[in-house]
């Protein structure tokens, strides 16, 4: 891991933590997003592996860490995210091995989880628009999407179903 990239993880562990002392993290509000804690299998919507994801709590239950492994060239990233009180809304931070880092925030949006965010490459300003929606046969669906238009106009970044395996 780079060394930007274990100083902002750092500090999200920390931010999360803090956030929560003297908070016991059992309100409703700090387990909606509890439908992707598990291990599971992402297949894309050919049907194909595109890689395993492990969502656990940590740090008292206030925190969700995801590690994700592609199948190939995929790679590996990983997620922490946990809920803050303060605005009501979720906050992620993603980074993967190629030096992507990447705050996501948002909210539930009916049964689904939608953050928000933007990165800067090169090229200019890349917004994020990543939903998680849990299916009635257990499965989920993420559709990750980025606009280079601020917004106008999507495109799907990542697709994905996981289907949740054995612990």
């Amino acid at each position: 891991m780079r060394p930007v990239q274990l100083v902002l993880l750092s500090a999200a562990i920390v931010t999360a933590a803090e956030g929560h002392r003297g908070e016991s993290c059992a309100t409703a509000r700090h387990h909606e997003f509890d439908f992707v804690v598990g291990n599971w299998l992402v297949r894309d919507s050919t049907g194909q592996v595109t890689g395993t994801t492990t969502v656990s709590k940590g740090y008292g239950g206030c925190v969700l860490i995801e590690t994700w492994r592609g199948v190939g060239s995929a790679g590996e990233s990983l997620g922490v995210i946990g809920y803050r009180p303060d605005s009501r809304r979720w906050h992620r931070d993603f980074l993967d091995a190629g030096g992507v880092v990447l705050t996501l925030e948002g909210e539930m949006a009916g049964a689904a989880m939608v953050m928000t965010g933007k990165d800067y490459p090169a090229e200019g300003v890349r917004m994020h628009r990543v939903a998680w929606a849990p299916g009635k046969d257990g499965a989920i669906e993420e559709r990750w999407q980025t606009s280079t238009d601020e917004g106008r106009s999507w495109r799907v970044r990542f697709y994905g179903v996981y289907h949740r395996i054995a612990e």
